[in-house]
């Protein structure tokens, strides 16, 4: 199973931040309807790959996931710059809340401080 996402530049020309699934389905698809490409992310190994609409493969490579936390992404920003796809990994920062949280799930406050871009230039149609 995939999440699926479709993200459109022209719609969101600063970008914006997808969640990605990273639960028991971590394996996401984000469709660039405009520059007609989809991107794969493995939100917990950092597997990326990117096609063309014709399931040609543009691109094969592995970002690092976090070291630290959840060690995985929860997010992905996308945006479309001239003529590059640019995908921005977050790095995070976690706040510790004890002892003011219920339990685990409210333990950490994840936030992300920066992001590291991976760019990909848009094929030529």
């Amino acid at each position: 199973m995939k999440n699926k996402v479709v993200f459109d530049s022209v719609a969101c020309p600063e970008g914006a931040i997808i969640n990605l699934a990273c639960g028991h389905i971590s394996l996401n698809e984000i469709e660039f309807i405009n520059e007609k490409v989809i991107v794969n992310i493995e939100a917990k190994t950092g597997e990326i790959e990117l096609f063309d609409f014709k399931s040609n493969k543009l691109l094969s490579t592995k970002v690092k996931t976090p070291l630290s936390g959840d060690e995985k992404f929860s997010e992905v920003k996308c945006i479309v710059e001239g003529e590059q796809i640019k995908l921005g990994f977050p790095q995070y920062t976690y706040k510790d809340n004890y002892p003011h949280c219920d339990g685990e799930h409210d333990r950490w406050t994840k936030k992300i401080s920066d992001f590291d871009f991976l760019c990909h230039n848009i094929p030529k149609r």
